[in-house]
Order: structure tokens, then sequence, then C-alpha cells
């Protein structure tokens, strides 16, 4: 059983016997915690592939030189190394959407919570004396936000965008980074191509060469 689908079991069976809405928000709850556990899962599932692929591919590239047709061996281990990244990619986006998704939505509760108006507490007793109140008119029932609830609410929703941009940007400096190890990865395995493509020619040169000065010598 995975990680997640082990959470939801337990907090599922923590539930049962709950009253209907407290037994909503355990729901809400577990189903919270399985997609947390299931982005995690999937961001260590595409961080994972990325090291195989370029593990499996560092390990290609030695083998490719000793075999005759080493630019197609190095295309056909860059392929590989391709495609095994793009499924990386597609777990990593995967779990940045659940995880921004999770964000979102705690960023939309704590501003329905700053919003929430405010209710007057219950009398816990009557007074002994009631004394007659004169009549008023009628007030409108709903309280509007405090200008302070508003400041917080608003310094949630920046702070939140903050985070988000930040999330973001260290994102794309790791890609970036990452971008920048590939290229270099595959240039030293271009420049090792074009090493040993130079040196099996000029072995065979020199093999052509030995062939010639021996059929000179056999004329004689």
């Amino acid at each position: 059983m995975s990680l997640a689908g082990g959470l939801a079991v337990g907090l599922f069976a923590c539930i049962v016997g709950l009253p209907s809405a407290a037994r909503a928000q355990a729901d809400d709850a577990a189903s919270r915690a399985a997609e947390r556990a299931r982005a995690q899962a999937l961001e260590a599932e595409g961080k994972a592939l990325r090291a195989q692929a370029e593990a499996t591919y560092e390990a290609t590239i030695p083998a490719c030189q000793a075999k005759f047709l080493v630019n197609h061996c190095i295309d056909q281990a860059k392929k590989a190394r391709l495609e095994t990244i793009q499924r990386a990619r597609e777990l990593e986006a995967e779990a940045r959407r659940l995880d921004l998704a999770e964000r979102q939505r705690v960023a939309a509760e704590a501003g329905a919570r700053a919003e929430r108006p405010l209710t007057p507490a219950a009398p816990t007793a009557l007074p002994q004396t009631p004394a007659a109140a004169p009549s008023s008119p009628a007030t409108d029932a709903r309280i509007t936000p405090s200008p302070e609830a508003e400041r917080i609410r608003a310094r949630r929703e920046a702070d939140t965008r903050a985070a988000e941009a930040a999330a973001a940007r260290q994102r794309a400096a790791a890609d970036a980074e990452r971008a920048a190890e590939r290229r270099k990865a595959e240039e030293d395995a271009a420049r090792r191509a074009q090493q040993a493509a130079e040196d099996r020619a000029r072995y065979e040169e020199r093999i052509r060469k030995y062939e010639q000065e021996q059929a000179q010598k056999n004329k004689k």
C-alpha cells in the first residue's frame, strides 16, 4: 500500500462514529493529508527518475566509444535519457500542481476566516430584574470586516503570493542549473566522441599507409 493510501485508511478508521459535521471535517483533513503524501511521493519519484537517467547515460557513453557506430550509440543514449527525464518532469509537475492547490486552499480559508463576521456571545444568565428598554429601529445584523481584519487578510494574501513567487524562482534556478549540467555533459560526450573518431581515422590512415608500403615491397 502506498503512503497516501495508508494514511487515508488510518484517518478513516479514526473518524468512524463521529457526528456528521466533525466527520466531514475529518474526511477533508484525511483527503488533504493523502494529497500531500501523494505530492511528496511524486516529487521523490521524479527525482529518482532524473538520477537514474543521468546515471544510465554516464554509464552508457564510455561503452559507446568502443563501438563502430559511436554517434548512433550516443544518440540512442541521449534519447533514452530524455525520455526518462520527460517522465520525471511530468511527475514533478503533478506534484507542484497538488502543492499549489493546497497552498491556494489554505490561503482562501485564511481569507474567509478573516472576513467572517463576528457573532455576539449568548448571555449566560438572565438579569434578576429585567429593565424596560426603549424601542429602537431595526439594524442590519451583518457586521462588516474591520480595517484591521482587512489588513491581515491582505497581508496573508501578499505573503502567499510572495512565497509562491519565491518557490517559482527557486524551481526556475534549479531547472536552469540542471539544464546547464546536462549541456556540459552533452558537450563533454560530444568532445569524447569527436576525439574517438579522430583517433580511429588516424589509425585507419596508418593501416592504409602500411598496406601500401607492403604492396610496394611485394612488387619489388
